[in-house]
């Protein structure tokens, strides 16, 4: 079944446009786009391929536009040239596609206040996305960020008690 499943994916991932897959498919491929290309590589001229202009990033503070996405994806990237995004694992159902994602990556440049430590780190979080025509429209989303400035030493360790 998973070999199966693989091939459908693979096939699909050729041609992403195409009517006659299904959407939770279609949508799960756009999801890994986003990770792999967009997050992995840098490749951000796949963006308006991949989200609608209308898109929202629903945060813990406010919306976010497309727009302000897009910056932030670049300071990761900038914050972490040789950053390395993995898909763990993923489910698509209707609209609605969940990935769980891990990352590891060299922070070696001073962006967004934060300084370049030079440390490797990993960290990893998870997205819930909501697509319309292939295209990413709405998106909540967690990542261990406390984790992250620990390993940065941006933050003292736990301490075990």
């Amino acid at each position: 079944m998973r070999f199966g499943r693989a091939l459908l994916i693979l096939a699909a991932y050729a041609s992403t446009t195409s009517p006659a897959l299904a959407d939770p498919v279609r949508n799960e491929i756009v999801a890994r786009r986003v990770l792999d290309e967009l997050l992995g590589q840098g490749r951000f001229e796949v963006m308006g391929e991949l989200y609608d202009p209308a898109f929202v990033f629903h945060g813990d503070d406010r919306d976010y536009s497309v727009a302000e996405v897009e910056a932030n994806m670049r300071m990761l990237r900038a914050a972490f040239p040789d950053l390395m995004v993995r898909l763990e694992r993923s489910v698509a159902a209707g609209d609605l596609v969940s990935v769980q994602w891990s990352a590891v990556g060299t922070n070696s440049v001073r962006v967004g206040g934060f300084p370049g430590t030079g440390r490797r780190v990993t960290f990893g979080g998870m997205a819930f996305v909501r697509l319309r025509d292939g295209r990413m429209v709405e998106e909540w989303a967690a990542q261990d960020s406390l984790s992250l400035l620990r390993q940065l030493g941006l933050l003292p360790a736990a301490r075990a008690d």
